[in-house]
């Protein structure tokens, strides 16, 4: 098994050896997701993404981090241009498991603003009051609000798991930064999960904002292993095809591509 100093070491291993122990750990070390979020990877990174092949992860457009959750104990950069999503992972990382136990529920017919707590941990809140939401809502959903899956939503199952599993990401690094503007040069495995060139537009910080030939080039200048995600019909990679996934709308499916180098 992997063992890492809180600042994160490099390992000496070789790549047979780090795959191996990555095996190991995608089966007994995986984190749940601290928040939903729009194309979030989580639930797919076992299927559709191989497995990483050095000791730091570096996650350039972080959103949820669903890949670095499988492979929490490593070293963890996350990159995030949206100060809302960076300012939940800056809060994630330092909050303490006893005020995130003491963090109130929302009313059904109520506000996050109500609330007298840190704006970072409203916008935390705000991004359980509906599933799969590029930024942090405001007033619970109709699903939250029916009460038919309450471990779903905001409340004592969610804010349980999460004070859990706080020690595991105390080590991980967080900066408000652009793709281009990362603090790591090394070889490292680069999971690259952008906005979508056709269909990104949903962020604050979405694909208009994007310039996709400028990424490229950053993207096969990196060291190390990389993993680009997209979506089919996109050009700016040579991508292949994945699997058609599940995506927030119901019964609506996309077709996953990826370029690994």
């Amino acid at each position: 098994m992997l063992c890492l100093t809180a600042q994160g070491r490099k390992y000496a291993m070789d790549r047979g050896e780090m795959a191996q122990d990555a095996r190991a750990e995608s089966q007994t070390d995986v984190l749940r997701p601290f928040f939903g979020y729009y194309g979030g990877k989580w639930r797919d990174t076992p299927k559709n993404y191989p497995l990483p092949l050095h000791g730091t992860i570096i996650e350039p457009f972080a959103g949820s981090a669903g890949y670095s959750l499988r492979y929490p104990e490593r070293r963890i950069i996350l990159c995030e241009l949206d100060p809302i999503v960076c300012g939940i992972w800056t809060y994630l990382t330092s909050v303490s498991e006893s005020e995130m136990l003491q963090l109130p529920d929302v009313d059904p017919d109520g506000s996050v603003r109500d609330l007298q707590i840190p704006e970072e941990a409203r916008w935390l809140i705000g991004m359980w009051l509906n599933r799969g939401v590029s930024s942090p809502r405001v007033t619970p959903s109709k699903w939250m609000r029916s009460g038919v899956r309450p471990g779903s939503f905001w409340g004592p199952r969610v804010r349980t798991l999460i004070a859990q599993q706080l020690p595991r990401i105390r080590h991980w690094e967080i900066h408000n930064l652009a793709y281009s503007d990362c603090p790591f040069a090394g070889e490292a495995t680069w999971f690259i999960d952008p906005p979508y060139s056709a269909s990104g537009d949903h962020y604050r910080f979405g694909s208009r904002r994007l310039d996709y030939e400028a990424l490229r080039d950053w993207c096969k200048a990196r060291k190390g292993q990389v993993i680009v995600c997209e979506k089919e019909g996109a050009d700016w990679l040579p991508f292949s095809p994945v699997r058609n996934v599940k995506t927030t709308r119901r019964g609506h499916r996309t077709l996953e591509v990826v370029w690994l180098r």
